[in-house]
Parts: structure tokens; C-alpha cells; sequence
């Protein structure tokens, strides 16, 4: 209201300026003018409707930790509701969860192995922002997201990949050995545990070892027998 009256009253001493210089005080050849300004609203952000959407955008925008700092992008998971399996790497590794090279690997690989069709995974990060290396904080600060992302997606397992995720998520110090070819439960959600592509990429000779832990998950998917 008070901002009508301001804009009001200095439009008409715009009029009475002008009339000074035109020498006409009384409003003769320049009319006094009554100027009712319509309300003006704020605009409105318009409302997110996807709560995946919302919730990324929220995530985006995080400053719960120090890595909002040096944040640059936002990596988006690659999402499917009610996919029979959720990955779960440790943070983004570029502007993608992947690198090229690690993601060119799990589509070869790590997907085809476990009998997957399309539509029956989904691909996320404990951490949401890129980052060079895995950070408890930053970890602490995402876990509010990735448990409103899984409420969300409703994966019927999960597949943790590397050890930090691992670690973090099923608050075990146990090395890869122990934690790998077994079932855990989170939120109730049958919880498996493998390498990443990157560990891969890093150390070859865990060939072997990623392909027992493949065949072992076949058994706990269901997904054994598939394409026979």
C-alpha cells in the first residue's frame, strides 16, 4: 500500500515539475492527472510438481556443507521409479556420475552381467555435487536427500558400489572382503555391496572378484536364468 502512495505522489511531482517549466502553475494547457496504480504481485516460482525434480533442485542448491564452495554443477541420477535395483556410487566423478571411460564400463559390464533390462535400474550418488575425493561431511549433509530419493523411488534392492559408499551407508569399518556377497537391510531394502567401474579402471587384476560378486548377485535379484 505504501508503495502505491510513494509511486503516486512522485508521478505527480512529475506533473507539477513539468508545469513549472511550462509556466503553467494552475493546470491551464497541462491537466492535473489521478493516478491509481494496480496491485502488483510478486511472480511466482513456478511449483516443481515432479517430487524427483523438486528434490534435485533442492539438492542443487544445498549449502549444508563446505562443498556448495567449490561447486560448479549438479550431477543428475539417472532415475526410474520402482526400478528392481537402485546403484549407489559415492559421489559424482564429472559432470555425470561417470566418467566416460567408468561409465562405458558399467554399461558393458556391471548392468549387463546382473540381467538387467531397461527400466529396471536406476542410478545415484551418496554424495550430490562433484567432488575429487569422498568427504564424511559432505556425505552426513546428502543423507537427508538420497532417503527422500529412496522413499521415492521405491528400488526393491540396493547396490552399493565402492567402499566409502559401503562404509557410510552400512556402518560397518569392515574391509571389501566382509562386506562384499553379503545381505544387509536398509530401510528395510535388501542392501549388496561391489567395486565401482573407477576401482577397475585403477586396479584390473579385481576382474575376477567383480565377476564372482556379479554372479552372486544374479542369485539375490532374481534375475539368474534370464535369456536361457
Amino acid at each position: 500500500m505504501a508503495d502505491n502512495f510513494t509511486s503516486s505522489l512522485f508521478m505527480s511531482f512529475i506533473d507539477d515539475a513539468e508545469r513549472i517549466v511550462l509556466s503553467d502553475p494552475d493546470g491551464d494547457r497541462v491537466p492535473y492527472t489521478s493516478y491509481i496504480l494496480k496491485n502488483k504481485h510478486e511472480e511466482k516460482i513456478p511449483s516443481i510438481a515432479n517430487p524427483l525434480d523438486r528434490l534435485y533442485a533442492q539438492a542443487s542448491s544445498c549449502h549444508a556443507c563446505s562443498g556448495f564452495e567449490s561447486r560448479r554443477v549438479f550431477a543428475s541420477p539417472v532415475r526410474k521409479q520402482g526400478a528392481r535395483v537402485l546403484f549407489i556410487a559415492p559421489y559424482p566423478e564429472s559432470e555425470m556420475i561417470f566418467t566416460p571411460q567408468s561409465l562405458e564400463i558399467f554399461k558393458a559390464w556391471w548392468k549387463p552381467s546382473l540381467l538387467l533390462e531397461e527400466g529396471e535400474w536406476a542410478l545415484t550418488t551418496l554424495i550430490k555435487c562433484p567432488v575429487s575425493a569422498f568427504s564424511e561431511e559432505a556425505a552426513n549433509a546428502c543423507r537427508a536427500y538420497l532417503r527422500e530419493e529412496m522413499a521415492i523411488l521405491q528400488p526393491k534392492s540396493l547396490i552399493l558400489l565402492g567402499y566409502d559408499t559401503a562404509r557410510f551407508m552400512t556402518r560397518r569399518e569392515d574391509g571389501m572382503s566382509k562386506l562384499r556377497m553379503h545381505r544387509f537391510n536398509i530401510n528395510h531394502i535388501p542392501t549388496y555391496v561391489t567395486y565401482t567401474p573407477s576401482d577397475y579402471l585403477h586396479d584390473a587384476s579385481l576382474k575376477r572378484v567383480i565377476w564372482q560378486d556379479m554372479l552372486y548377485l544374479r542369485k539375490e535379484l532374481g534375475t539368474e536364468g534370464r535369456g536361457k
